[in-house]
């Protein structure tokens, strides 16, 4: 009896810790199976970019993954899968296509600015293929949307036309994206001018390549998807680092802040300005003044985008604002439309009425009037109210008997 009481104990323990290992294992699964699926789909994104034939040129085999040959990971462009593809075109001439699918417009930029030279003579072009662009020797690199694309010539006779054409034909069956460059970009100063030469980047350790290394960078937190632009400015170079909230900008402010007076306490280097401005933290190195650095921080202009989650609560007093604002621009429009008018019908009739008044002035002074009041017009009104009598004469054209 106690034997099978302690077996069907130990039975039941047994039974219990199976049925327990059991639903630990299936929560396993269920949380592997997705995320394995997941990296099933997101390695087979880039491959299907890349078609067999591109124009004349014919792939010579499927695409792999191809070897990523930057300092970085890629995970710090947000790089989710790339894909390399060999072509070969009807002269013999073997293209090598590379392209990386980045979670977001900016990460494919940054990859854009990070793998392209800073020469003068290579800068980054807009418009021409894709987004933006850079042509190297045998090798023409550019962005559209979430897709940063590379396209090398394997030899060393390099037909600079033929790379374009292919870049375009690959261009043409993306995905355009926000159709244009990060915003941040263009609010660097003067971005025109520096648009050649700006890097970009979406984490930090591409942010203190790019930027040099410099320390006080450390502090900085792209969590919540900060992303930060480097451009240079005469010996200087200047670096905005945008934050998706106030709150971030708050938090990475003080941190900033903090780290500068221990790198300024420690006999290191410091920026030699640094100001938040707005949900930016500008920073400039290299200027060799500061009262230069504070001015190019200056023309640091943050423009703000409110968006209420819900219903406007000043959407009333907007509305009667704007209607006011309407309301009196048309007043006011009518009021110059109706001047101008007037003007216009008293400027033209009087220029008729001049014309005509002096056509007859000249008519009349031109022709003979007879008169016998000394060059006189002589009106005849004393025999008006009285009955005339025509008694014959030399007036009346008859002969006096």
């Amino acid at each position: 009896m106690l034997l099978a009481a302690f077996l069907k104990r130990k039975g039941f323990v047994v039974f219990r810790t199976l049925i327990r290992f059991i639903l630990i294992a299936s929560s396993l699964a269920a949380l592997l199976v997705p995320t394995f699926a997941q990296a099933i789909s997101v390695k087979e994104e880039a491959a299907p970019l890349l078609p067999d034939r591109i124009g004349d040129l014919r792939a010579q085999g499927p695409a792999d993954e191809g070897e990523f040959v930057l300092s970085e990971s890629p995970e710090d462009f947000g790089i989710l899968s790339r894909a390399r593809r060999l072509y070969e075109a009807a002269d013999g001439e073997t293209l090598e296509v590379s392209l990386f699918k980045t979670r977001t417009d900016s990460g494919a930029f940054s990859l854009l600015t990070h793998a392209a030279p800073s020469l003068p003579s290579s800068p980054i072009r807009s418009g021409e293929v894709g987004t933006a662009s850079v042509l190297r020797q045998g090798v023409v690199s550019f962005f559209k949307g979430p897709v940063a694309v590379e396209v090398r010539a394997m030899s060393k006779s390099v037909n600079e036309e033929l790379l374009l054409n292919v870049a375009r034909l690959i261009a043409e069956g993306l995905d355009a994206g926000e159709g244009g460059v990060p915003v941040l970009a263009l609010h660097l100063p003067e971005w025109e001018k520096v648009r050649g030469q700006v890097d970009y980047a979406v984490s930090l350790p591409v942010l203190k390549t790019q930027a040099g290394g410099e320390p006080v960078l450390d502090a900085v937190s792209f969590e919540g998807g900060a992303e930060a632009a480097i451009a240079p400015y005469g010996d200087g170079r200047l670096v905005v680092v945008e934050f998706t909230t106030p709150q971030y900008a708050t938090d990475n402010d003080a941190s900033v802040l903090q780290r500068i007076e221990e790198l300024r306490a420690a006999g290191q280097s410091v920026p030699d300005a640094y100001r938040r401005v707005g949900n930016y933290g500008v920073f400039v190195f290299g200027a060799g003044e500061e009262k230069r650095a504070a001015a190019l921080i200056d023309q640091v202009k943050y423009e703000k985008d409110v968006r209420w989650l819900g219903r406007n609560p000043h959407e009333q007093t907007m509305r009667e604002r704007y209607l006011t604002t309407t309301m009196g621009s048309v007043v006011v429009t009518t009021l110059k439309v109706t001047g101008v008018a007037i003007l216009l019908c008293l400027g033209v009739g009087g220029l008729f009425g001049g014309v005509i008044f002096l056509r007859r002035r000249a008519r009349s002074a031109a022709s003979e009037i007879f008169t016998d009041a000394g060059g006189m017009l002589r009106l005849d009104i004393e025999d008006m109210n009285s009955r005339r009598v025509r008694p014959g004469g030399l007036l009346d054209g008859g002969v006096k008997k």
